[in-house]
C-alpha cells in the first residue's frame, strides 16, 4: 500500500494541487484578519464553513482530472494492479493534503492570535484543527466519486451547496447529527466558543455541551469508512471505456 501512496503523490509534483495545501489556508486567513479583533474566530469560521469544502471538492476534482483529462484512466485501467488500492491509496493522499492545510492554518491562527486581543488558548486551536480534519475526512471520497461522475459542477455544487442548505438547517437543532454536513459546525461551538455564523456563545447555552465532540468523531469515522469501503469497490469494477 505505501508504494501505492508514493505513486499517487509522485503524480501531482509541481502541480497546482500541491500549491493549494498552501493557498488555501493563507486564503482563509486573509478573510479572517480582515475582521480584525475577530481574526481568530472568523479564521475558523471561513474554513470549516466554505473554504475547506469547496477546498476538498477543488483537490477531488483536480485528482479526477489527472488521470480522466487526457487517457480517460486507461494508464491505470491497464496495468496489472489493485485499482480498489489505488482508489484508497488517492483518497489517503487527499486526507494527508487536507490534514497538512489544516496544520498550516493552525500556525497562521496561533502567530496571528499575538497580533489581535483576542486569543483563543493555544490548546483550544490544536483541538479545533485535528476535529475539523478527522470530522472532515468522510467529504473526500464523497467528492472523489462526485467528481469522477459528475466533474467539477457537480462536486463542487452538492459538496458547497450541501453544507450551506442541509448543515445551516440542522446544525443549531436537536437533529444535527443526522446531518453529516452540520457534524463540524456543531462541535466547534464547544472548542471554540463560538457559533457558526461567528458569534460568540452565550455562558450556559447548550450549545458549548461538550458531550456533542465524541459522537461527532464516531460518526464521522464511521461515514468515512463507510464511504471508503463503497467507493474503493465501485472503483473497482471500472473499465477502460
Amino acid at each position: 500500500m505505501l508504494k501505492y501512496l508514493q505513486a499517487e503523490n509522485l503524480k501531482y509534483k509541481g502541480t497546482f494541487l500541491k500549491k493549494l495545501i498552501l493557498i488555501a489556508p493563507i486564503v482563509t486567513l486573509l478573510f479572517g484578519a480582515s475582521s480584525g479583533q475577530w481574526f481568530q474566530a472568523n479564521s475558523f469560521n471561513w474554513w470549516y464553513m466554505m473554504i475547506l469544502p469547496g477546498y476538498i471538492s477543488i483537490m477531488a476534482v483536480m485528482t479526477n482530472e489527472k488521470e480522466q483529462k487526457k487517457l480517460r484512466y486507461r494508464a491505470v485501467f491497464g496495468l496489472p494492479i489493485s485499482l480498489k488500492k489505488v482508489w484508497i491509496s488517492k483518497v489517503l493522499v487527499n486526507c494527508i493534503y487536507m490534514t497538512l492545510s489544516c496544520m498550516i492554518l493552525s500556525v497562521g491562527i496561533i502567530l496571528g492570535g499575538y497580533y489581535f486581543s483576542i486569543i483563543i488558548p493555544f490548546s483550544r486551536v490544536i483541538v479545533a484543527v485535528v476535529l475539523i480534519s478527522v470530522t472532515s475526512l468522510w467529504q473526500i471520497p464523497l467528492c472523489m466519486f462526485l467528481a469522477k461522475k459528475l466533474g467539477m459542477i457537480g462536486a463542487v455544487l452538492i459538496n458547497v451547496g450541501s453544507l450551506f442548505v442541509l448543515g445551516d438547517l440542522t446544525v443549531l437543532t436537536s437533529m444535527w447529527w443526522i446531518c453529516p454536513y452540520s457534524w463540524t459546525s456543531r462541535i466547534m461551538c464547544p472548542v471554540l466558543g463560538y457559533l457558526p455564523n461567528g458569534l460568540k456563545a452565550e455562558m450556559g447555552s447548550s450549545l458549548l455541551n461538550p458531550s456533542v465532540i465524541p459522537i461527532g468523531i464516531i460518526l464521522s469515522l464511521i461515514l468515512f469508512t463507510l464511504l471508503l469501503i463503497v467507493t474503493a469497490n465501485w472503483f473497482g469494477k471500472q473499465e477502460v471505456n
